[in-house]
């Protein structure tokens, strides 16, 4: 709910469906309903979306922005996707919920509203994009957003000094705050970073700088709701136009694609079930548009005869287009995390394992939109190897690099020495960031199973904080393929996580700078001395120790990408630099598939950005 009441209507039917429409587009998530919003602005366009997940826009455990939980490996909400065993963890599989409703993966996501660097973007372009670079791509990370300040209170509790409120979006869809719910553990952060010499000094959404900070989260800084696609793009307003058509609870199964006699395959429409499990056709005028996010974007391609063809083969899928880099180049962002008993005193959300608790905080929103399920932002850093800031660290780092990055090591993608020289680039300046460190106020227990919801929840007695760091630019690289030619088959999921030695190498030396980290005041004395942990053997104080880190507790990010690289064909592209597919006319993808390189910190805001992009791209090909 929101104040100006029902966001929902009835999207399921598809009663007085046309025959037609100029553009359809697959996935009502993140970026579809952008582009569906954008290219709408125009009546004489008419627009199709489809969205495999159900209408939850009035829920409130997707509205409430604490309650993110509590959709993840619920039906309902979420894909519910598991990678294969990974070899780098000892076996281990890994949850990645997706979004399976109006909104996507922003309907489910914990919301925090992270920007790239200026390198990150910058690479998109050096891998043969040509306009897709930091200063291009900047107008659109404001489009999409309206940033609201906090009270000056606030302001002061997170020492938000460093923001730069002329580079933040003022007129965009999706509502970015930093909520008025702040604690002890919020306000001391900025302060340990500083006393470490690495408080953040340059708003992230600039692209540089690095240090310690809060990041703001999507929440409506009035209605107290998380504000996402489904909110966002899809509003009042929005709903209202006669040229826009969205249906919930339809699984595409293929595009439809026709080959001409001089070779040149066109998009004629999409074949898709409803909900009573009638197959539909439906065609296109202009373009078909896949937006269904880094798994099931590739896995349609190839159930279209778009992919190996030795894969499409085996499965009985005729070839129409022979591309084998549809589905690899997977990256992701692979993450490691203690949790530290805090203090008596100090209640982080784990309080929330308490059913009494938890109804009265669910009752003090609903009620006044005020508690701990407010959410509101998030602890964050973006850091180099501390190590390799020292003296003699670039020779060390250079090293390091140089045992792992061999010029005659073997390719496994056509693109790889282009992207590790930019990765190594990366690595070498001193203000781009490996990592992403996040403190958040609750308990992360990854021996509690492989299923999201049992890892995040608060299994374990006591209260406690979690220190994540996550791989900003993994070397490893994985694949997504279908496992049959039926598209209710889930696609089979490795990204080989730690596969790449320098991944765990690098992750290794930031774990072991966690230790450092909690025992700097002013933190230090929120956590209790000798206090318990969460692996509860988890001393990390040699790199050795940290290393075996790694394999035990990494788990997903939740930002899988690179699956339909945006990228010449020669270097493994799938899509050219206007987004559309190589081989094709008229089909596209917009979503976090087409990044060629995996941009730092949670992708929500370049997924975006991008769609903002593409919908520009889109009405500029109409013209």
């Amino acid at each position: 709910m929101t104040e100006s009441g029902q966001l929902s209507m009835e999207t399921s039917s598809i009663d007085y469906l046309a025959e037609s429409y100029d553009y359809a587009i697959v996935g009502g998530g993140t970026s579809g309903l952008a582009v569906a919003s954008r290219l709408t602005e125009d009546p004489n366009v008419t627009v199709l979306v489809l969205e495999a997940g159900s209408n939850k826009l009035d829920d409130s455990r997707i509205s409430t922005p604490g309650l993110a939980v509590t959709t993840w490996d619920n039906p309902e909400f979420d894909w519910q996707f598991m990678t294969t065993p990974q070899r780098g963890l000892n076996g281990r599989t890994v949850a990645h919920p997706r979004g399976k409703t109006l909104g996507g993966s922003s309907a489910i996501n914990v919301g925090l509203m992270v920007y790239p660097s200026k390198s990150g973007l910058d690479s998109w372009e050096k891998l043969g994009n040509k306009g897709w670079n930091f200063d291009t791509l900047r107008p659109y990370y404001r489009k999409f957003h309206t940033y609201t300040p906090p009270s000056k209170a606030v302001e002061e509790l997170l020492a938000l000094d460093y923001m730069d409120k002329s580079v933040q979006g003022t007129t965009g869809p999706i509502q970015v705050s930093f909520g008025d719910f702040q604690g002890e553990i919020q306000k001391q952060w900025p302060e340990t970073f500083k006393r470490l010499n690495l408080k953040s000094t340059r708003d992230p959404l600039t692209g540089l700088g690095i240090g310690g900070h809060s990041n703001p989260a999507a929440i409506d800084p009035n209605s107290k709701t998380r504000s996402h696609a489904g909110t966002g793009y899809y509003d009042h307003e929005v709903r209202k136009r006669n040229n826009l058509r969205v249906l919930s609870e339809t699984l595409v199964e293929k595009v439809i694609l026709t080959t001409t006699e001089d070779g040149q395959v066109s998009a004629q429409g999409v074949r898709f079930s409803s909900r009573t499990g009638k197959t539909h056709t439906v065609n296109v005028n202009n373009e078909v548009i896949l937006s269904a996010g880094a798994f099931q974007s590739p896995q349609l391609l190839e159930l279209s005869g778009i992919g190996s063809r030795d894969l499409l083969e085996r499965l009985g899928i005729e070839t129409i287009i022979d591309n084998p880099f549809v589905g690899e180049n997977l990256q992701d962002h692979a993450m490691a995390s203690i949790s530290f008993e805090v203090v008596d005193g100090i209640h982080t959300a784990d309080i929330l394992r308490d059913p009494k608790i938890f109804a009265a905080a669910v009752e003090e929103y609903n009620k006044s939109k005020t508690g701990l399920l407010t959410s509101g932002s998030y602890c964050s850093a973006f850091m180099p190897i501390v190590d390799f800031l020292q003296q003699d660290g670039p020779a060390q780092l250079s090293t390091l690099l140089d045992q792992h990055l061999k010029a005659d090591a073997p390719s496994t993608f056509p693109a790889q020495k282009q992207q590790y020289e930019l990765l190594r680039a990366m690595l070498e300046s001193r203000d781009d960031a490996s990592i992403h460190y996040c403190l958040f106020a609750s308990q992360v227990n990854v021996e509690a199973g492989s299923a999201a919801s049992k890892y995040a929840s608060p299994t374990t007695e006591g209260n406690y904080v979690t220190l994540l760091a996550a791989l900003n630019h993994p070397f490893s690289r994985g694949s997504v393929h279908i496992a049959s030619s039926d598209v209710k088959d889930k696609p089979i999921i490795d990204p080989k996580y730690l596969s790449h030695p320098l991944d765990n190498e690098i992750l290794a030396r930031h774990v072991q700078y966690m230790e450092t980290i909690i025992r700097t005041e002013p933190l230090a004395s929120l956590l209790k001395k000798d206090g318990r942990r969460i692996p509860a053997d988890m001393r990390v104080e040699t790199l050795e120790e940290a290393r075996k880190m790694g394999p035990r507790t990494i788990i997903s990010n939740f930002h899988p990408t690179g699956t339909c690289a945006m990228m010449p064909r020669d270097l493994g592209g799938v899509v050219d630099e206007r987004l559309i597919v190589h081989g094709t006319a008229n089909l596209r993808v917009v979503d976090a598939s087409i990044m060629p390189l995996e941009p730092r910190g949670n992708i929500q805001s370049s997924v975006y950005a991008i769609a903002e992009r593409a919908s520009d791209l889109i009405k500029e090909a109409r013209k």
